[in-house]
């Protein structure tokens, strides 16, 4: 198979970018699932370009209604005021540029974690339903205000490089969830999972790819980011196997959703 078919499937499956005709890229996406975080810095570099080209418009902006109207407000005001705003508008585009199909995954868990005492079929049932229950908000709400937050902290001029290493965990972790998972479901997930389930030398491929963009970034730093995405990878292989008995396409998303935002949490610091 051509490089660029699989590059433009994969941006295919995780992405709104390149839609294709037909439903083969999810099976590509499946047998290239270890080449995920190379998409992800792509996703990352284009997020984070729209975040710095979003504050400095607004900076622009900003600058000339002050010279303009006299607002006379502290500098440190119109910073922040700024900063609020793109980081707004930069967590929307990663939506966005997502299909919000890893939220979605995010709020099916935090339906299913709503009723612990559930048997596994009845989670299934609940994570499925065409409903958001309070658990379900809850947790999107939680993750997605995290993700906010710590874009906002991010300095401006290391705002690239900081969403590239936090979509490679992100997807890092997604390739963990299906590299060390198992599953008795059929669908979506079990697809990524027959691909990569116990490929040891696949997985490799993927975790020098995160190493390196980690390290060349942002060094030891970005390192620790980088293997948070491992971390909840492994969490929530265990949390799976609770709620729905094993990884599904739900336990995929919920693992990008956290794992980008411990990632950035981590780069904060």
């Amino acid at each position: 198979m051509a490089v660029l078919e699989v590059f433009r499937d994969l941006l295919s499956f995780l992405t709104t970018i390149s839609p294709t005709k037909d439903e083969s890229f999810v099976e590509t996406s499946a047998r290239f699932m270890f080449l995920f975080p190379a998409i992800a810095a792509l996703i990352g570099f284009l997020a984070g370009l729209y975040s710095w080209f979003t504050y400095n418009f607004l900076s622009v902006l900003f600058s000339f209604l002050d010279a303009t109207f006299f607002f006379g407000a502290e500098s440190t005001f119109f910073f922040h005021l700024i900063k609020v705003f793109a980081s707004v508008m930069t967590l929307a585009f990663l939506f966005v540029l997502t299909g919000l199909q890893h939220l979605d995954g995010l709020v099916d868990v935090g339906n299913a974690l709503g009723i612990p005492k559930a048997s596994v079929e009845e989670k299934i049932t609940i994570a499925h339903a065409w409903i958001v229950t309070r658990s379900g908000a809850f947790m999107a709400i939680i993750v997605s205000f995290g993700t906010l937050l710590f874009i906002f902290l991010t300095k401006p001029e290391s705002i690239i490089q900081s969403l590239i290493v936090a979509e490679v965990s992100a997807k890092l972790a997604m390739v963990t969830c299906a590299w060390q998972g198992s599953s008795l479901q059929k669908g979506l997930g079990s697809i990524f999972l027959a691909s990569m389930n116990k490929k040891h030398s696949l997985y490799l491929i993927a975790l020098v790819i995160s190493m390196l963009v980690g390290v060349l970034l942002f060094g030891l730093k970005g390192v620790l980011a980088v293997m948070l995405g491992i971390l909840v990878g492994g969490v929530m292989i265990v949390t799976s196997k609770r709620i729905f008995g094993g990884v599904n396409g739900d336990i995929f998303g919920s693992a990008n959703e956290i794992a980008r935002t411990l990632a950035l949490f981590a780069l904060v610091l």
